[in-house]
């Protein structure tokens, strides 16, 4: 390719009938072999960011906060402590697995792409990381893809709980309008009936005074 011809050429080159520098001619440095560590890093993290985009994302709040969350823990934990064993693994009978990891969609998808893989220790069955620079840096990509997804995923609940709650304020603030506008007409037709009885009460005739001892001196 033109773009890789090393620069000490013999020197005259023909193009046309012209004579040519091998100097004038483009020079591109060789291009370097892409690192097998970063590139399994790489194919890891889109296995990450699939399980959670694809499955866990999608589960109610609760749901993909209770995953990703734990997820971040076992992450950080290895990360922190690579040299001690017990934060390489987590039992598959922990409560904490089960609810959270391993019954929910994409749970298991997501412990696998993060590097672990069953093992028996003492009897027991575990979910484990053999560390190595390539595990922890699948567990660090892991981890700054948890850590986006659960920014989202907190953003989303906030926006949903400040939704129910204006529609909650809202219904009671229109309760509110509808018992005042009842009162408000109970009033009206109070002081309707006072305005109708006054009426009545300023068109009937004075009534007559009952007559002075006439019927008495008629009987006499």
């Amino acid at each position: 390719h033109k773009c890789c011809i090393r620069r000490r050429l013999p020197a005259q080159l023909f193009a046309g009938g012209r004579e040519m520098s091998a100097d004038a001619l483009p020079y591109c440095p060789p291009s370097t072999a892409p690192d097998p560590l970063e590139t399994e890093v790489a194919q890891a993290r889109k296995l990450v960011l699939r399980a959670l985009d694809a499955k866990i994302a999608i589960q109610d709040d609760a749901t993909a906060l209770g995953a990703i969350r734990l997820a971040l823990k076992l992450a950080g934990n290895i990360l922190e402590h690579p040299d001690e064993g017990k934060y390489t693994r987590i039992k598959n009978s922990s409560a904490a697995f089960q609810r959270c990891l391993a019954k929910c969609p994409g749970g298991l998808e997501l412990v696998m792409a993060m590097g672990f893989r069953t093992a028996v220790h003492e009897f027991e069955e575990f979910w484990a990381v053999e560390v190595s620079p390539l595990a922890l840096g699948i567990l660090a990509a892991a981890r700054e893809g948890l850590a986006r997804y659960e920014s989202l995923v907190v953003g989303r609940a906030e926006r949903a709980q400040r939704a129910r709650l204006e529609k909650v304020t809202g219904s009671s603030e229109q309760r509110d309008r509808v018992l005042a506008d009842i009162e408000a007409d109970k009033a009206e037709r109070r002081e309707r009936a006072a305005l109708m009885r006054r009426d009545v009460d300023v068109a009937l005739p004075p009534a007559s005074p009952p007559p002075r001892g006439g019927a008495a001196n008629g009987e006499a």
